[in-house]
């Protein structure tokens, strides 16, 4: 009897939960329609509360700008959507993006102002610190220190350039008709370019502290693209709280305090107004700047040096990813690039910069592999720093922003060939190479990727040295390449391995 009481008992505190738990649903889906329903009709159009909820209970799992394509078709080039009660406006196509980002530059430049990025940055850096006073010290400084150390000349030529020949000659001594694994690779040699530059060293590509922060960084990138970000976002309460959601600040403890070691081993080594690196430049300007009103601080030292190294690495790489892909996809394109390779450069000389003028083709092809694998399909999320009155819309003050890249990227009438990876996008009908006004993969405006000029220095000689030496070939005979990619804040392809060959003299 007793058991059959306590069964009994069991069931009815069972049935009284799952009553619980769909009041609250209720209720919540009840707060959130009333909250939708009370949009001001100033603000652009977008899904329903009702049609949100389908694209949830469909778990449409397309890649984010492709299932963003089906609202911009529905609702034009600005439309809203929302992330629970949070607003966000998307801008898409060129000519809404240009205005925007160009003519409108101060209103769309702000970053959000969340809980959430109070808690991992605390408004330092430079990537997603506000609009205002110390975001404008700490980029103008860093672009004069990039010039000095010589930021598109033949000091930051050499240092990409040594890079690029140690990547080659492992690929050739160690996996030469095998097949690999082309990321770590990659990634240790881009990532060596930043370090050279902010760190003052190059690491062996087996060093221990290195290899761990680049598998953080990487780790940091696909927390910031889950699932649990967004709901620290919308909810900063659970910040407190247990969960899968603290791996987030784990993994920015650990990657500060390894930079932070840097940092103190600069201290201790410094020898006067003798600079090495980014940090000497940044510690003898604290030095300097003894006013008030200076925001050469520890805290924007800290993360501009991870804001740098991320930065400085991750586009890169994924684009080199892409391209080699690519050229495995298509190696008629390889062929015809090599051709090229051979008629200006050679075998035996290091590619320069200075090759770029004389090969279209080559340069044509890394410009499209730029557009098509769009690797950062969305900017960085913007806000409105004042009420913005915009096409006919007005946004309030702190409004996010989303701009879709990858729609101009891919617009019709823009480009010849938009949804095909054909590099006649970037060739004129006498086979010269140009580029279009829509090609904006580092974004516009003042909030234009810091690093593009180094990043278009990096894709050139990584990519015409490797092509140059090698030939890459796709193993699996059966299926080709997997061009879908999978998104963690940049767009990158599903891990895959290539066939190394030394090229046929």
């Amino acid at each position: 009897m007793k058991t059959t009481d306590l069964v009994s008992g069991m069931a009815v505190f069972e049935w009284l939960n799952l009553k619980m738990l769909l009041i609250f649903l209720l209720g919540f889906l009840l707060v959130f329609y009333l909250i939708q329903t009370r949009i001001p009709n100033q603000l652009p159009p977008g899904p329903s509360f009702w049609t949100q909820c389908g694209y949830l209970l469909t778990r449409d799992r397309r890649l984010p700008h492709i299932r963003m394509n089906q609202v911009v078709n529905t609702y034009g080039n600005i439309c809203r959507v929302n992330m629970f009660w949070v607003k966000i406006i998307i801008m898409s196509g060129f000519q809404t993006i240009q205005e925007a980002l160009v003519l409108h530059s101060k209103e769309f430049s702000g970053r959000p102002n969340m809980r959430i990025n109070d808690l991992l940055a605390k408004g330092q850096g430079i990537v997603t610190a506000p609009y205002g006073k110390s975001w404008k010290q700490q980029r103008r400084f860093t672009l004069t220190i990039f010039r000095n150390f010589g930021l598109g000349k033949i000091a930051f030529e050499v240092k990409i350039q040594e890079e690029a020949q140690y990547l080659t000659e492992t690929l050739k001594s160690k996996f030469e008709g095998q097949v690999v694994d082309l990321k770590p690779l990659i990634t240790a040699a881009v990532s060596n370019v930043i370090c050279s530059i902010v760190l003052g060293q190059r690491f062996h590509h087996d060093d221990k502290t290195f290899t761990r922060l680049i598998k953080l960084f990487d780790e940091a990138l696909e927390l910031s693209s889950g699932f649990w970000i967004k709901a620290c976002a919308v909810l900063p309460a659970i910040y407190h709280l247990p969960g899968p959601h603290q791996r987030i600040f784990e993994n920015k403890a650990a990657i500060e305090a390894i930079l932070q070691d840097f940092i103190r081993q600069h201290r201790e080594t410094r020898d006067g107004e003798t600079i090495r690196d980014f940090i000497d430049a940044y510690l003898l300007e604290m030095e300097k700047k003894q006013e008030a009103d200076s925001f050469m601080l520890d805290g924007n030292l800290l993360y501009n040096i991870y804001d740098l190294f991320l930065a400085g690495t991750e586009t890169t790489t994924t684009t080199l990813q892409w391209g080699l892909m690519y050229m495995m996809a298509y190696p008629d394109i390889q062929e015809r690039c090599q051709k090229e390779i051979d008629e200006v450069i050679g075998r035996s000389r290091t590619p320069s910069l200075e090759d770029r003028a004389r090969m279209p083709f080559v340069n044509a092809v890394i410009h499209e592999i730029q557009r098509f694998a769009s690797v950062l399909p969305f900017s960085v999320m913007h806000t409105t720093t004042q009420d913005t009155r915009f096409m006919g819309y007005t946004i309030k003050k702190d409004t996010l922003v989303l701009f879709n890249l990858w729609s101009a990227l891919t617009e019709e009438g823009q480009w010849k060939h938009p949804h095909q990876f054909n590099p006649e996008n970037f060739l004129n009908d006498s086979g010269e190479f140009f580029k279009p006004d829509a090609f904006i993969p580092f974004s516009m405006g003042p909030r234009v990727c810091l690093g593009e000029k180094l990043a278009r220095m990096e894709l050139f000689l990584f990519f015409t040295l490797l092509l140059q030496q090698l030939e890459f070939r796709w193993p699996d005979k059966s299926s080709p390449p997997n061009l879908e990619g999978v998104y963690k804040i940049v767009w990158a392809p599903h891990p895959y391995k290539a066939e190394v060959r030394c090229r046929e003299t």
